[in-house]
């Protein structure tokens, strides 16, 4: 069974430098970052910046993962642990995370079959 989700996280006011050179960071190492995956069972993950008038910036994390994947926080990746310490200094904890409702889900067959390969 896979689990799509998207979650909307704030950034701390301050924070939102270190946010952008943070996805420059897993940008900048894709191939290594990609790697981690397959431990986490995780298929398919975007992330979208938003900046709303008030001043905040906002990360929209998308995923597409399998069940029993590998917790990034067990990860000894030097990418997760980098990603986990980036975490810490931008995502604004005091704000509740907002997960989005799923209402449709389209994973085209020949991707389903490819995860639920692996599964």
């Amino acid at each position: 069974m896979t689990k799509v989700e998207l979650t909307r996280f704030r950034i701390r006011k301050g924070k939102e430098a270190k946010a952008q050179e943070w996805m420059d960071f897993l940008n900048e190492h894709h191939a290594d970052t990609v790697a981690t995956m397959a431990g986490e069972k995780m298929y398919v993950e975007s992330v979208f910046k938003e900046e709303d008038p008030d001043g905040y910036t906002y990360f929209y994390w998308y995923s597409v993962q399998g069940e029993d994947g590998n917790a990034v926080e067990e990860s000894e990746s030097y990418i997760d642990k980098r990603h986990l310490e980036y975490w810490d200094e931008c995502i604004d904890m005091e704000y509740k995370p907002v997960d989005m409702e799923l209402e449709e889900d389209l994973i085209a067959p020949a991707v389903e079959k490819v995860i639920e390969s692996d599964a």
